[in-house]
């Protein structure tokens, strides 16, 4: 094995089931024979020691703190451990993660990438709390040495209100394994509902507005049930909104599934009501299982999507050039989109978009922009490069 010449130190607030975390494990399953090859030795550090619903790959050097959320726990704790590893770049995910890495690169003297995952304008909508959260990001984020997107409307909210600079951010999508999501889809499960359904997935917090989705449901000619997949603090006001309506025998809430494809496989679509989000994995994860998508047109990565454009703007429900767009909050935009797709071709249409949209976002693609973010040599042309499936 060659010799490890340099280190890198990715950092996430923990292993939690979100996308952000998945997203991460992905990465590093994706790199591992890039990493292999240029000899890098690679590490992993979690600020918070909770239950870990993702796998970390085996190659990769784990080390979970114990910080319990707290900024000056979190600043100790991770100094401490980059003092021993002393890494040449760190790479970091999620707001917390992303100022403390960007405070301890000016203090350690290693280069700071951080990737945000929301769109931060919308994440933070106001409050002591979050206007306190806010004014740490300008001061923090416009002094990592890259600023990583996860869409073009969370670069652009970057650019426009936080200070970042244009010239240090970059757009990287996230990273969909087609072949790999359709073999998970294929894995039995038993709580499918008997009837046909359509799927929403997320945390069921205020954000996702899920209850937006059943309004919008109660209130439309479908026959099918709706399954939600998720967990969160909202989870027993949305069952007691589900019966208010009257729709409880038909809204299953099936709690959080570390493998949702089997779900999103049976659906016959896909559905997101977000107020905000960074880029969904949802949608993308439901195009490469060929699932129509209908989603609220909220900032940021819906409409950068289904419409292939930014920005996009919707005042009314919209059928896009890959899914069906509504304005955020519109509860009878949404209704309409649900009888929309109720017509057998107009569902069958968006599907086959989908399918063709899910082909944007490789493996490939994604693994060359990290290579290029962390600022490391090309692979090595005599040893072909294929990032792990």
């Amino acid at each position: 094995m060659p010799q490890q010449t340099r280190s890198i130190a990715f950092i996430i607030n923990s292993l939690e089931g979100g996308g952000a975390e998945r997203v991460m494990c992905r990465l590093l399953s994706i790199m591992q024979a890039y990493f292999t090859q240029q000899a890098i030795s690679i590490h992993l550090l979690l600020l918070d020691d909770l239950p870990e619903s993702h796998r970390c790959p085996d190659y990769v050097t784990k080390t979970t703190l114990n910080t319990s959320g707290n900024l000056l726990q979190g600043y100790r704790q991770l100094k401490t451990a980059l003092e021993k590893i002393k890494p040449d770049t760190c790479m970091s995910f999620l707001t917390r993660s992303n100022m403390l890495n960007v405070v301890l690169a000016h203090q350690l003297g290693y280069q700071s990438v951080i990737s945000e995952r929301v769109n931060t304008s919308s994440h933070f909508p106001g409050g002591l709390k979050d206007n306190i959260s806010k004014m740490m990001i300008k001061a923090t984020y416009p002094r990592a040495h890259k600023v990583m997107a996860v869409s073009e409307g969370v670069r652009a909210d970057l650019i426009a209100n936080f200070n970042v600079s244009a010239a240090q951010t970059v757009t990287v999508y996230n990273p969909y394994d087609a072949t790999e999501i359709q073999q998970l889809a294929a894995e039995p499960v038993t709580d499918l509902p008997e009837n046909a359904y359509i799927v929403g997935t997320g945390r069921l917090v205020k954000n996702k507005n899920f209850a937006l989705l059943i309004d919008a449901y109660a209130q439309s000619n479908m026959d099918e049930d709706l399954v939600i997949l998720g967990q969160g603090d909202q989870a027993e006001a949305l069952s007691a909104q589900a019966a208010r309506l009257g729709v409880a025998d038909k809204v299953h809430f099936l709690g959080f599934k570390s493998n949702p494809y089997p779900y999103l496989k049976q659906a016959r679509y896909f559905i997101s009501t977000s107020n905000a989000e960074g880029f969904p994995n949802a949608i993308v994860e439901a195009m490469c299982l060929g699932k129509a998508v209908v989603a609220t047109n909220c900032a940021s990565g819906p409409a950068e999507i289904l419409s292939g454009e930014y920005p996009a703007h919707t005042a009314t429900f919209t059928p896009a050039n890959y899914g069906c767009l509504c304005p955020v909050n519109d509860v009878d935009a949404v209704r309409k989109a649900m009888d929309y797709l109720n017509d057998p071709e107009k569902l069958e249409y968006f599907a086959a978009r989908s399918a063709e949209r899910a082909k944007s976002f490789s493996d490939a693609i994604f693994a060359q922009r990290i290579i290029e973010c962390l600022n490391l040599p090309s692979p090595v042309q005599d040893t072909p490069y294929v990032p792990a499936g």
